[in-house]
């Protein structure tokens, strides 16, 4: 099969991301008398009192029914009504197109052969669009899209055909007429429509594979008539061309530009029709790694591929096209959407309630919703019903009956559901799921099995207790398939309907007693029939039972006895994550199940006062279907000092981070971290694309040097940009080391051409190192300390030698000090992590939730003494009130008649959503290693001037400049309110929004 997220050129075609919760924490200690022995269990009980089954929110308003129950093909994609009949078009994408009446519960139904594409050109490769033209019943005209093998110029087409005037009707393959080509391969788009206009639309997408994102970098480039919407008038004809350019399309006198293009920046628009009320076209646009989105199509939009994804930043570095990115109508996230389908209004009386609805799928999950669109806004948004159909496509009848198209054959359309509003009964607390005999003691219920994984990967200091359960004496299968792309590996297991793996994770209430340990929650993942499910249940105080979360989010706040600091006590915050937020980093091409696999299960484990090795014992019992491979190989235990440190390294990075760094796992850097990848082959030795954080020569990894890789410097950070970006708020401070001894132990590559220059810098900052921590003079380590701190690079030298190097303590309480008081965040931010927590500012941090924010009442004096003289609000520094502050950004002495609060706030914390091109960021690193970043004001031969985020005005010599970039991102901060609190952010929006 070819190469998917989109291939099969052009379908959308993902396998579904599986929910996972099971993202296992450390071992449970084994007691140091048990005894070993060939097994642990010498026999498999039934789990008989399971009540884990269905879910816990009401059914779906909708349920889907087949149609033309006698029909079924061969991988359709696209059916259209037959304008002046009765009779449907189905396109097989393979190359066949029938017709057929429209008759949906006729059960003795059969289809007509309408056309055979693959005769119309020996390279034909696959055919995605059919529409007829508004004027059929007089000219019989049709148009057909199609793709040819291979990445040719033109390998993707539109052509003309005449229809004959017979029942059933017939393609005359003779007729065809080339109307327009582009580059064929990839995302091809290929869908057409006839608008409102007469005119016709036609979908391309970026020509390129999943990987890497936009290929031909070709979504900002209006150039070529790649990863737009073509808008063409096919009764007139230029000279050359077998259609006209309208004259009113927008690209029309622009310079360079295709005038065909209507709109542009879209990635993979699969589907896409026409609001019957008002005109509107609606696309839905296959994502890359994060987002599914639908657009409500402006004249001349920019939808920002391959800048963005949706809103998630994906190429900051590359050119944008000449006009604004605009956002999506709606979009979906992964955890719900992986392969976006659009759909059409549903014009029926048959469902009332769907009446003038935008009615659209998702073809991996085979989720379907409902939209409902007003004045500039969604007004209405549904999900209509789950299914475990392949939405490839939708079909509308001259009656605005929407059918759904299983990619499986058969056709489909909704109804509703009989049972909506009825809920399920789903256990809301532990004691009541089936899987402890014993809640308070934690005693697992027959049939419930204990399990443990060899690299445990980090989550804020916690253990974890694990098991597995399975229905009464139903098994494990292994996936046959070995298509990595498909999302399943050999050798991973398959669960049963109603299978269940379960971690309960504890935290020590007094450092270093494991004794102490409080049960936090029991995280649940349910194989509920064909799709992971994840469920949280937080334990009571009193630690007898846990209760159902919500979905949704929430933070709790822990206190420890520790001896080490100076009341005695410190505060950790543990979050409980929604049932969404479990699912983010464990994608069906991350295989979902993170600690139940092979290499991971390969070890002893302790079954009460015997240890056994763990697979031998669960394939003693009966677990597994099939028989185990001969040779499992097993992942090393990342705390053991005696493993191998590039085998710990790499188990490290693959359970902390491979679940989203991987080829479609939803990382936008492009790296791929799992175990068995050769170094070679990750991409770690690469520039990054998210940011260099101001370290210089900065690769995701530098082979030698751990001060210039910026996974390094990640992880050791807390706040904005700090991995793992999920699950964890307190630096792993044992796997940082790790992590930095792994990077200096790999050679240096042969073609760095920063390494010398850089290892001379390392050697210099040592010996400041060696004068600042051996000083026993406070002031004397001072100055050395200071030098340290004017960058990120020489910071994390810093802090890695306060992590091993013994250290006077009032000389590393200096460092921590003054490195929690330089005004620069990318050096504060890797210090913060040596305060206890409640001594850090209980600022917004990086999860704003903007309508928390607006419900608050704001102050304008306040507001005006936070913009204008507070030494910790920055605005002044860059836009002007009157005649105070500075000329850097946009004057906001009247913004008050332009933005109301929510706007603001929104530009605020989204400075880059829509961005003046002239106040872009421009990136210059100096030959002697500095990065300096601002507005450009000229470039020349002679040199570049930069006016930065302070407002001063930079000069640097063409000489001295080593490489000069642009980033599609404004100026002004992201995460600019991190550091303040809700309050003030609500006084400043108070004194902004006064300003008319």
């Amino acid at each position: 099969m070819p190469s998917l997220r989109f291939s099969l050129v052009g379908l959308p075609y993902t396998l579904a991301m599986i929910v996972s919760f099971i993202n296992c924490c450390m071992a449970v200690a084994q007691p140091a008398a048990a005894k070993k022995s060939e097994f642990g269990l010498e026999k498999r009980v039934p789990w008989t009192t399971s009540r884990l089954t269905g879910a816990p929110q009401p059914p779906s308003p909708y349920l889907v029914e087949r149609v033309f129950p006698s029909l079924s093909f061969n991988e359709p994609c696209e059916m259209v009504a037959i304008p002046g009949t009765n009779r449907l078009a189905l396109i097989e994408v393979k190359g066949k197109i029938f017709t057929f009446e429209n008759k949906p519960t006729d059960e003795k139904l059969t289809p007509d052969l309408f056309a055979d594409v693959t005769q119309f050109d020996k390279n034909f490769f696959r055919v995605y669009g059919i529409a007829f033209h508004p004027q059929f019943t007089k000219n019989r005209y049709c148009y057909i899209s199609y793709v040819l093998n291979g990445r040719t110029p033109e390998g993707s087409r539109v052509s003309r055909f005449k229809v004959t005037d017979t029942d059933p009707p017939k393609l005359d393959p003779k007729s065809e007429q080339t109307v327009i080509t582009w580059l064929g391969g990839g995302h091809n788009g290929a869908h057409m429509h006839f608008g409102p206009d007469g005119m016709l639309y036609i979908s391309t997408g970026d020509g390129g594979d999943s990987f890497p994102p936009d290929g031909h970098n070709t979504g900002q480039d209006v150039s070529d008539l790649l990863a737009s919407i073509l808008r063409i008038d096919v009764d007139q004809a230029d000279e050359g061309k077998a259609y006209r350019i309208p004259a009113d399309n927008p690209l029309v006198n622009t310079p360079n530009a295709r005038g065909e293009i209507w709109a542009y920046g879209v990635r993979n628009p699969w589907k896409m029709c026409f609001d019957p009320a008002d005109g509107s076209l609606w696309v839905g646009d296959v994502g890359w790694e994060l987002w599914e989105m639908i657009y409500r199509i402006e004249r001349g939009g920019n939808y920002g591929w391959s800048l963005m994804e949706g809103r998630q930043p994906v190429h900051r570095e590359r050119q944008r096209g000449p006009s604004p990115i605009l956002p999506p109508t709606v979009e979906h996230d992964h955890t719900e959407a992986r392969s976006i389908t659009g759909g059409y209004f549903s014009q029926t009386d048959r469902l009332p309630e769907l009446r003038g609805a935008y009615v659209y799928g998702d073809y991996v999950t085979g989720k379907m919703w409902g939209v409902r669109h007003q004045n500039g806004k969604v007004t209405w948004k549904q999900e209509l019903v789950d299914t475990p159909v392949q939405i490839v496509s939708f079909g509308l009848d001259h009656a605005g009956e929407v059918y759904i198209i299983d990619y499986a054959g058969t056709l489909l359309r909704l109804k509703e559901n009989p049972r909506r509003g009825v809920n399920s009964d789903f256990p809301k607390t532990l004691s009541a799921t089936g899987l402890f005999v014993d809640v308070a003691k934690h005693q697992p219920a027959a049939g419930v099995i204990p399990y443990s994984i060899n690299s445990e990967p980090w989550a804020d200091g916690t253990t974890a207790e694990r098991f597995v359960a399975l229905k009464d004496q139903t098994q494990l299968s292994t996936y046959k398939k070995t298509d990595v792309q498909m999302g399943w590996i050999k050798g991973e297991f398959e669960f049963p309907s109603d299978g269940v793996l379960v971690k309960t994770v504890s935290l020590e209430m007094e450092a270093g007693n494991p004794k102490s340990h409080r049960r936090l929650e029991t995280q649940v993942l349910h194989y509920d029939v064909d799709t992971w499910k994840a469920y949280n249940y937080i334990w009571n105080d009193e630690q007898t039972d846990a209760i159902l979360a919500p979905d949704e989010s929430r933070d709790r706040t822990l206190s420890i006895r520790d001896k080490s600091s100076p009341n005695g006590q410190s505060q950790q915050t543990w979050h409980h994550a929604s049932r969404t937020e479990c699912i983010l980093c464990h994608t069906t091409r991350a295989a979902s199940i993170h600690g139940f696999r092979l290499p991971q299960l390969n070890r002893e484990q302790d079954y009460a006062s015997v240890r056994a090795p763990q697979l031998a014992t669960l394939n003693h019992i009966g677990l597994f279907a099939e028989p185990l491979p001969a040779n499992v190989d097993a992942w090393p235990n990342i705390h053991d000092a005696q493993a191998d440190l590039d085998a710990r390294a790499r188990a490290y990075l693959h359970v902390n981070c491979a679940h989203c760094h991987r080829r479609g796992g939803g990382g936008s850097a492009s790296f791929d971290v799992q175990f068995d990848i050769p170094f070679d082959t990750t991409r770690l030795n690469t520039r990054p694309t998210q940011g260099t954080f101001g370290i210089h020569g900065a690769q995701v990894v530098a082979p030698g040097d751990p001060y210039r890789s910026v996974l390094y410097y990640r992880l050791a950070k807390l706040g904005h940009g700090r991995m793992p970006q999920f699950g964890s708020n307190v630096v792993d401070a044992e796997g940082v080391k790790l992590i930095h001894d792994w990077i200096a132990s790999l050679p240096p590559a042969n073609d760095d051409p920063v390494h010398k220059t850089a290892e001379r810098a390392r050697n210099e900052r040592a010996g400041l190192l060696k004068k600042a921590l051996g000083s026993q003079d406070a002031a004397a380590a001072g100055k050395s300390l200071q030098s340290l701190l004017s960058s990120s690079g020489s910071a994390l030298q810093l802090i890695a030698a306060l992590d091993r190097e013994p250290i006077a303590r009032k000389i590393k309480d200096q460092a921590v000090e003054l490195g929690n008081k330089v005004d620069d965040p990318l050096v504060r931010d890797l210090f913060e992590r040596y305060l206890p927590e409640e001594q850090r500012v209980k600022r917004l941090g990086t999860v704003i939730r903007p309508d928390d924010i607006l419900a608050l009442p704001g102050n304008a004096a306040r507001g005006k003494y936070l913009f204008l003289e507070a030494a910790s609000v920055q605005c002044r520094n860059c836009h002007r009130v009157g005649i105070q502050g500075k000329e850097v950004g946009p004057d906001l002495t009247a913004i008050g008649k332009k933005l109301d609060r929510a706007k603001l706030l929104e530009n605020i914390l989204e400075p880059s959503k829509t961005i003046d091109p002239k106040y872009v960021t421009s990136l210059v690193e100096t030959v002697d290693g500095r990065v300096l970043a601002g507005v450009l004001i000229s470039r020349s031969d002679k040199g570049v001037l930069l006016r930065g985020a302070d407002g001063k005005d930079t000069t640097i010599a063409a000489a001295d400049v080593e490489q000069f970039a642009t980033q599609q991102k404004s100026i002004m901060p992201e995460l600019l309110l991190k550091e303040m609190t809700a309050a003030q952010v609500a006084d400043l929006l108070e004194y902004l929004s006064s300003l008319k």
